[in-house]
């Protein structure tokens, strides 16, 4: 976390612990901080007010909007921030709102991968183009080149690279050669789906469609959210149709049979 103090799913004070300490607009969503490598971001619930969802998704990518209250949004400040934080040798570092006042939860570093245009409504309930960006959870896990993708690898291998990677471990697979590098969380997704072999882990029912690649469609569940203190770590990871995800998310008994998926998925985990 290049020094910083604070781990993850921990509560902070945005003011005193982060800002009084690192500098960075308290008031923004996106705070470069002018005297230290950092940008930090903030989501949670105001965003809904302006008619948009800041997500982080099970496969641990944040999908969040750029800063900007009314009229076209621009690839300027803060949004620049983000598009060019590795260029500029800054690390970003996310928080989500909590409940009281300044309270925030540490999720964790992420990295740019790509941002896209779209229209959103500013806070005038004006249509505007706005940037979203897609940002997943630093560090990433090297395959060897020789590997055409990650459906090569064998499922226990990519159990490896993705543990190894979490405990910061420079894992390559067997005598490579040049390697390429791919995020932990796709590295964790593949591992998930692999695992599930086409079939719901928490119903037993077989993939309910095909997807445009002919892949089996399962969504990948976070057992613990990142929030709370789970890591991208495969043992986190489960494989679901879209029924079970929303039961164990939206569902009366949805913390029950979130229990019950921590046992499968440890069953499933390799030996």
């Amino acid at each position: 976390m290049g020094g910083l103090p604070f781990e993850i799913g921990q509560a902070y004070h945005r003011v005193e612990d982060i800002h009084e300490e690192f500098g960075g607009n308290r008031y923004s969503g996106i705070a470069p901080c002018a005297d230290h490598p950092y940008v930090f971001i903030f989501f949670g619930e105001s965003g809904e007010w302006h008619g948009y969802d800041d997500e982080l998704l099970d496969d641990g990518r944040l999908l969040y909007t750029g800063e900007g209250r009314d009229g076209d949004m621009a690839m300027d400040a803060g949004n620049a921030a983000i598009r060019d934080h590795a260029e500029n040798n800054d690390e970003i570092h996310v928080f989500e709102s909590g409940e009281g006042a300044w309270e925030v939860s540490y999720v964790g570093q992420f990295e740019y991968e790509v941002h896209h245009w779209t229209r959103l409504p500013d806070r005038s309930d004006n249509m505007r183009d706005a940037v979203r960006f897609e940002l997943v959870p630093a560090g990433g896990v090297e395959i060897d080149t020789g590997v055409t993708s990650l459906d090569d690898i064998s499922v226990d291998e990519l159990y490896d690279q993705a543990e190894a990677s979490v405990n910061g471990e420079g894992r390559t697979t067997s005598e490579s050669r040049s390697r390429t590098t791919y995020p932990r969380s796709e590295v964790v997704r593949k591992y998930a789906l692999r695992v599930a072999d086409s079939v719901c882990q928490g119903c037993g029912d077989d993939a309910p469609f095909l997807t445009d690649d002919g892949d089996p469609f399962l969504e990948v569940h976070h057992l613990w959210r990142r929030s709370d203190g789970g890591t991208d770590h495969p043992k986190n990871v489960i494989a679901l149709c879209p029924n079970c995800h929303r039961r164990v998310h939206h569902g009366r008994n949805g913390d029950e049979f979130n229990e019950d998926l921590i046992d499968k998925a440890e069953e499933l985990r390799p030996r």
